[in-house]
């Protein structure tokens, strides 16, 4: 997948946002900020580069993992583009549909928020989504998805991707390299990056790989190979719509269109019903993300489905070895 190009005439102001940056890491540096604690570990999914990691598929990942391994798991995240009146956002009810007692909690405060969670549930450690840059909560491992297209993310914002700069990365546990091939060149390639910006630190490389296509309205979910020879309209509100497209082709399926929304943006719902009356005019599939899926909330109404997709790893990591011990 193509990395996304820098605005080289931003450069200015992102050399401004980094000097924001530096100073408010060098407060937490330097104990000079207040950090808050919460009474069970913490793992803290994050990236540097501002969208389309997959943050939430290796949350899901984890969820499952250290369920498996006999944990009882919360998560907690800001709920960026909840709507008003809900409890979660789009991401947060794909989880919850993968696993509806799930613990969760949203909340810009996240110490707060972290708070209520544990005195609501009994849990064993406490998932903190996107939380690289939330310093304010205390955490006891920091996993940091890279997209291995480009994880250097074409410099700060506004003119590159990053959120802060690769040398940040000497705060994080565990690098974990998504959208990840399987060439000898790549591996070097990132091999080189994680040695220069974090030496010493652990890393793994992963993709996701579609799974199951799940029809709306509760039907049973089919193998994602069925969609070679199909057509499909794609519709979508995610940061990096092109993977889905890149992943659908993959399977063989015919595209006849896209509609690409804002991420995390409401899908209308005249929308949705154009294109699924649209789709069985033309003999096709209407087709939706997981996250799409989640976000529309929606038992029945126009006929369509969704790629589950899920997280393959070249050698899955031990969370739990990132945990304290004791």
């Amino acid at each position: 997948m193509a990395a996304r190009a820098p605005i080289p005439w931003l450069r200015p102001l992102a050399w401004m946002y980094g000097l924001g940056v530096a100073l408010r890491n060098a407060g937490f540096d330097r104990g000079l900020r207040e950090v808050g604690r919460l009474p069970v570990p913490v793992l803290s999914v994050g990236n540097l580069a501002a969208g389309g990691t997959n943050k939430t598929p290796l949350v899901a990942w984890l969820v499952a993992r250290l369920r498996r391994d006999g944990l009882r798991v919360g998560v907690l995240a800001r709920g960026y583009g909840r709507e008003p009146g809900r409890e979660l956002n789009d991401e947060g009810r794909l989880l919850a549909g993968r696993f509806p007692d799930l613990p969760q909690v949203q909340d810009p405060d996240r110490v707060a928020g972290g708070l209520r969670l544990c005195a609501g549930h009994e849990l064993d450690v406490v998932l903190l989504d996107d939380g690289f840059q939330h310093r304010r909560l205390h955490r006891d491992a920091d996993l940091v998805c890279l997209d291995a297209a480009d994880p250097g993310g074409g410099g700060l914002l506004p003119a590159g991707w990053l959120r802060e700069p690769p040398s940040s990365l000497r705060r994080a546990d565990l690098l974990v390299f998504t959208g990840a091939g399987r060439d000898d060149g790549e591996r070097a390639r990132l091999e080189a990056f994680a040695e220069r910006w974090a030496p010493g630190r652990p890393r793994c490389r992963c993709r996701l790989e579609p799974d199951a296509l799940v029809p709306a309205g509760g039907g049973p979910a089919r193998p994602a190979a069925e969609l070679r020879g199909r057509r499909v309209l794609l519709l979508a509100g995610i940061a990096r719509p092109e993977r889905f497209r890149a992943s659908v082709e993959a399977l063989g399926a015919e595209v006849l269109g896209a509609r690409w929304l804002d991420d995390h943006a409401a899908i209308p719902g005249d929308l949705l019903a154009e294109l699924s009356r649209r789709a069985e005019g033309e003999g096709a599939t209407l087709l939706l993300t997981e996250k799409d899926e989640a976000r529309l909330d929606l038992r029945g109404g126009p006929a369509r489905s969704h790629l589950r997709m899920e997280l393959v790893f070249d050698e899955e990591p031990d969370p739990g070895r990132l945990l304290p011990r004791g």
